[in-house]
């Protein structure tokens, strides 16, 4: 009897660690962020790009409009390491919070540096003034403890004006 309340113990303290484990899951990314090597991105250009973003819950809701964040990140090996990490694909993939999203070390400043807009009531969004070079664009849509992201990989020609859709269905 005592040797089932121990088993029953250790199997609970094992439970929590493992789904807190699967929650703050740490990864190491291997190559270093370089400030030179984005630095193209923090200059004026051309170029446009311009999109849709809509996005289906895992229970199958499809949300889309104003309150979902977009944003450009530059291409560098640090950034493709780290989106390969969650998205599992180097040029389009989604991801569902309910999955967990990992924490990366090294977290640099750099990194985050980005350009940010919203999407508008029907999903669409836009970025000016572009120059040219390889972009990620990732769309956060987040509701109700559900929802997740979306990212595609693209490259932008001087003068160029893509149009993207970015969708998980």
């Amino acid at each position: 009897m005592k040797n089932n309340g121990l088993f029953f113990l250790i199997l609970f303290l094992s439970l929590q660690v493992f789904s807190q484990n699967k929650k703050e899951r740490i990864v190491k990314i291997k190559n270093k962020f370089e400030e030179e090597e984005v630095k193209w991105f923090k200059e004026s250009g051309d170029g446009v790009i311009k999109g849709i973003a809509k996005f289906k819950s895992k229970k199958g809701k499809v949300r889309f409009g104003s309150e979902f964040r977009i944003e450009l990140q530059p291409y560098s090996v640090y950034t493709y390491e780290r989106l390969f990490t969650i998205y599992k694909n180097e040029y389009k993939g989604h991801v569902f919070i309910e999955d967990g999203v990992p924490k990366f070390i090294p977290d640099p400043k750099g990194y985050h540096e980005t350009r940010k807009t919203m999407c508008n009531d029907e999903g669409e969004f836009e970025f000016k003034n572009l120059p040219d070079g390889e972009y990620y664009i990732i769309a956060f849509m987040l509701w109700d403890k559900t929802g997740g992201g979306l990212m595609q990989r693209i490259k932008l020609s001087k003068g160029e004006t893509k149009i993207i859709e970015m969708t998980n269905f």
